[in-house]
């Protein structure tokens, strides 16, 4: 169970570990008076938040309209938090090495930046340290200039929380000292009964429907069904859509890899809401074009839609997903743009 950053937060302020203060907010009108800026950011389970608009920085003036604005993104919970501005960013971490079967711990003086990315361009950044009888968190953190305590702050509530996760990034030295200003943790599933988090029972049921397909999916109040590859790409196509004055009815990220059954159980969510029409948006990179695009037509012709569908797909096998899907009457449009233009046009 992946929790969000403010119950992740809480565990860390439980054992010690500062964060900056905050508070967290299920509608508009709940933001109290805020002195100074603060950050607004909202609660999901996955990543890239800043580069979806999901965090903002505000003041008092305008920090009730930038969470309304959040909010309209089909967002349930904001955290309002104090902006803290850190000096110095780091990355730390303790995962499980599932080759050693053991804990294993993380840290890079780069934080604040995507880990993956990092250990791909750059992987000699990352310090690693297997957690067995030799660890020991005195000479790791002389080693790393950190204070052990917090090494062992951080490895307790691995422990006792039963997780798969627990990471810290940006961890920050700040004119407060240093702060945790995220976290991420996961609690494996078969614990959960030693523990006080519960899975998430705001999930409406197409949600819950969606989670146990392994979709991320969060359900909207417009008519245009909206099925994408990649968090980011599905937020920009709702942006889109809702520039061209379209209303989107949910946010559905099929994932990378998704294949012709994925799709087939997307279409599937979706039209559980009687949408006038949908627009799909996917990026082929890992994802093959021309399976997503078979699994559209095959779906069509057995549950006989009348209503509009309209493609975006550029990638892999790109030109296959073409020709497949114009043999089918199935509208095939080059851009995002003019594909938010179409399907709005089409359901108006």
């Amino acid at each position: 169970m992946k929790l969000k950053e403010y119950q992740g937060k809480e565990l860390l302020q439980k054992y010690g570990i500062k964060t900056p203060d905050s508070f967290l907010i299920t509608k508009p009108e709940q933001i109290k008076e805020v002195q100074g800026e603060v950050v607004i950011k909202a609660q999901v389970l996955h990543g890239g938040r800043g580069k979806l608009g999901l965090i903002q920085f505000a003041t008092n003036k305008d920090a009730k309209e930038k969470a309304e604005q959040i909010f309209k993104k089909g967002i349930k919970e904001i955290l309002v938090e104090e902006r803290i501005k850190p000096e110095k960013e780091y990355y730390l971490s303790i995962t499980i090495d599932r080759s050693e079967k053991k804990p294993l711990l993380m840290f890079s003086a780069e934080g604040g930046i995507d880990i993956e990315d990092l250990a791909l361009k750059n992987p000699e950044k990352i310090k690693k340290y297997c957690i067995n009888e030799e660890f020991s968190p005195k000479e790791v953190g002389k080693e790393l200039n950190l204070e052990p305590m917090l090494i062992e702050k951080v490895y307790k509530i691995f422990k006792d929380y039963d997780a798969e996760l627990v990471e810290i990034n940006p961890l920050a030295n700040t004119a407060k000292g240093l702060m945790a200003l995220d976290a991420k943790v996961i609690i494996d599933d078969n614990a959960l009964f030693r523990h006080e988090f519960k899975k998430d029972e705001t999930l409406t049921e197409l949600e819950r429907k969606a989670k146990e397909a392994d979709l991320s999916y969060v359900e909207l109040d417009g008519n245009i069904g909206v099925i994408g590859n990649g968090a980011g790409l599905v937020m920009a196509t709702l942006d889109v859509v809702n520039y061209y004055k379209g209303k989107v009815a949910n946010f559905l990220d099929v994932g990378g890899g998704a294949d012709k059954a994925k799709m087939e159980k997307a279409l599937e969510l979706v039209l559980e809401k009687n949408p006038k029409g949908i627009f799909i948006n996917i990026f082929g990179g890992i994802t093959r074009c021309d399976e997503i695009a078979q699994g559209l037509v095959e779906y069509k012709k057995e549950h006989k839609l009348e209503i509009p569908i309209v493609v975006r797909m550029i990638g892999t096998n790109e030109k296959q997903a073409k020709e497949i899907l114009k043999k089918n009457d199935i509208h095939f449009i080059d851009s995002m743009e003019e594909g938010a233009k179409k399907i709005v046009k089409l359901t108006s």
